[in-house]
């Protein structure tokens, strides 16, 4: 029986080499014990124009999708000194941010 956490666990910022280290092992663990599946990530996070005004798009670094509630989690690792960020989809729907 696969048991997962989603509920209680909640979207954060990664701030920190420690905390990106952290979560990255317990997503790939989740993995490893079938509770979560990599989802190929089909839609970029921000869509925007460089200064040169062509379109850029920005996408998450990985999508895992809970096999037990069907939350979609999205993480974008960090480029320091940009923060990456773990977001919650509790519907499993990707929706971009606005």
């Amino acid at each position: 029986m696969i048991l997962c956490d989603c509920k209680e666990r909640v979207e954060t910022k990664i701030d920190s080499m420690k905390l990106f280290d952290d979560l990255k092992a317990f997503f790939e663990k989740q993995v490893e014990k079938g509770v979560f599946s990599d989802v190929k990530v089909s839609q970029p996070y921000y869509v925007g124009h460089d200064v040169d005004g062509s379109e850029m798009m920005w996408y998450a670094d990985k999508w895992y999708k809970c096999n037990e509630c069907g939350v979609l989690w999205e993480v974008t690792y960090p480029d320091f000194p940009a923060l990456g960020f773990v977001r919650k989809f509790e519907d499993g729907k990707y929706h971009p941010k606005e």
